[in-house]
This record gives structure tokens, C-alpha cells and sequence, in this order.
């Protein structure tokens, strides 16, 4: 297939076009700069061009959650990111001819709420109430537009993304590098994560397989405490870990609203896209995935 991937520029943009190139796809890049094709979406322009033979799209598009502190600006910054170029892109699909059957658009776990304690989430789950939550549902209600086109669309609701050159683990590793890791609050918070080599796999077969619509979680069938995935990295870089817990209160002091980021959790099941797709994971456990992610 010929495939257009939407802000297809960062960490895991670059992951699915190496992947799916190495599938005997053809990819393309629509981004702000640096991309085959350009789009503002402060302007509501694409290049037309860009949907030239396109027979899907993967939506990844969207400011980064965590890159800056949550201010009132920036709050709308990152919902605006993801709901005004999601409105883009249906436009575009609404008026210019093309040839697309299918949109896999990226959203989060975050729909279900920062922290959710011990409930076990899936994708049927309700909403949570937090900033989080009602920025993923916004994204969501966005993109569940362009199935009104009758085009097929899938989202995958992403956890943490394991990888080397990206994602979540070069931050909570470097600190356990250098002999400063601690707990971040209890250590207790469930943490549903996945490696980008799942993540990527994921992506392609809701691109081939047309018998899947609908939200799907995008993370492993093993959630790990985050206490026990420090360990688990102390253990795997040979490091002690024994510097006390950073309290909740001091965490909140300095990063605001978006602590629930790191004192939060989510347990959140994989199982209805095994069930669906008969998807095997590579990595299942933490402890499977360190063993790629570690070099030592």
C-alpha cells in the first residue's frame, strides 16, 4: 500500500515508516517541515498532492504531552494540536478526491483518566475526568468524524512507549543511569507500557487487516508496577536503587497539574486486540523487553 502518515516526523512516526518499509509498503510524510508533503493546520491547508495513490492514512499528529508545563495556553495548545488537525484532515477527506479506505489514528490511555488505580481498563471503559481524559476524548470525538465518510477507521489508545531512541525509556532510565533514581510518589502506580517494536506491529496490521475497526489498547498484556520497573532497570543497568521516594506533594510543587503524569497510573488490557487481530507480542513483560532495551 501507499501510505500517508500524518506528523510522521517524531519517535514513533519514524519507527512505523522503517517498519513498514521493511513490509513492502511505500510511506509518505505530511508534517509542518521536513515531511514529502506540507500542511498548516493553523490554516486549514494541505498539500492536495499528498493524497496522490494513498490507500490510508496513520494519524499521528498532535503536540507533546509532557514537553512543556501545563499552562492555561498550553493546555489549549495541546488539545487544539490534536483536534484542529484532526478537522483538517476531515476536511481534506471530505473534498478532495482520493483513493483512501483506511485512517489508523494514534490516541491514548489517557482517555481513561491519569490515575485509575486497581481497576483494570478496557477500551469500553468510561472516560475519566481529568485534563488527560478530556483531551484524548476530544482528539477522539475528532477523528470518529472521518468514519462518517465511510472510510474504516481504528484508534489505538498508546501506554508508555518503550524504544532506545525515543519514548519513555531514556527518561526514566537516565536518572537510574547516573545513581539518582528514586520512586516518584508510592511506587505503587500500575504502569501499562509497550515496546515500539509491538507498537509498530500493531499499527501495520490494522492497516492489512480490514476486518478491524474501533479502539484498541496499545499496550502490553503485562502492566508492571512503576516501583518494580525501577527495580527492574536498576537490576538490568547494575545499579543500586535505594535513594528514598520523592513525595506527591513536592512532585506537584514543581511540575503543577501535570504530576498526575508521573504519580498516576493506569492498568489497562491488551486483550480485546489479541482476541480480535490473533496478535502474538514479541514482548510480554517488562523484564523480556529490558533485555533489548538494555546493552550493557
Amino acid at each position: 500500500m501507499r501510505i500517508l502518515i500524518t506528523g510522521g516526523t517524531g519517535f514513533l512516526g519514524g519507527a512505523l515508516k522503517q517498519f513498514l518499509l521493511t513490509q513492502g509498503h511505500e510511506v509518505v510524510i505530511l508534517s509542518r517541515s521536513g515531511g514529502d508533503f506540507q500542511w498548516d493546520v493553523s490554516y486549514g491547508y494541505i498539500d492536495p498532492a499528498a493524497f496522490e495513490g494513498v490507500d490510508a492514512i496513520v494519524h499521528l499528529a498532535g503536540a507533546g504531552i509532557a514537553d512543556e508545563r501545563w499552562s492555561a495556553a498550553r493546555k489549549r495548545e495541546l488539545i487544539n494540536s490534536r483536534v484542529r488537525s484532526t478537522a483538517v484532515l476531515y476536511q481534506a477527506l471530505s473534498t478532495i478526491p482520493h483513493t483512501i479506505k483506511t485512517v489508523v489514528s494514534a490516541s491514548a490511555i489517557g482517555f481513561y483518566g491519569a490515575d485509575t488505580g486497581e481497576q483494570e481498563c478496557v477500551e469500553t471503559s468510561s472516560a475519566g475526568l481529568d485534563f488527560l481524559a478530556d483531551c484524548t476524548k476530544q482528539w477522539e470525538e475528532a477523528v470518529d468524524q472521518i468514519a462518517t465518510l465511510g472510510i474504516r477507521l481504528a484508534k489505538v489508545r498508546i501506554g508508555l512507549v518503550m524504544g532506545t531512541a525515543g519514548g519513555i525509556f531514556p527518561v526514566i532510565s537516565k536518572p537510574i543511569k547516573y545513581y539518582v533514581g528514586a520512586n516518584l510518589g508510592s511506587g505503587k502506580q500500575w504502569q501499562s507500557w509497550i515496546h515500539i517494536t509491538d507498537l509498530v506491529r500493531i499499527f501495520n496490521e490494522l492497516l492489512i487487516n480490514s476486518s478491524l475497526s474501533g479502539v484498541y489498547n496499545g499496550v502490553a498484556p503485562e502492566p508492571i508496577r512503576a516501583g518494580e520497573m525501577n527495580k527492574q532497570i536498576a537490576k538490568a543497568l547494575h545499579r543500586p536503587f535505594f535513594l528514598p521516594s520523592i513525595p506527591g506533594f513536592l512532585l506537584r510543587l514543581v511540575l503543577g497539574e501535570m504530576a498526575c503524569l508521573v504519580l498516576g497510573g493506569s492498568r489497562v488490557s491488551s486483550a480485546k486486540f489479541e482476541k480480535d487481530a490473533a496478535f502474538s507480542f514479541t514482548f510480554v513483560r517488562f523484564d523480556e523487553a529490558l533485555k533489548e532495551l538494555v546493552h550493557v
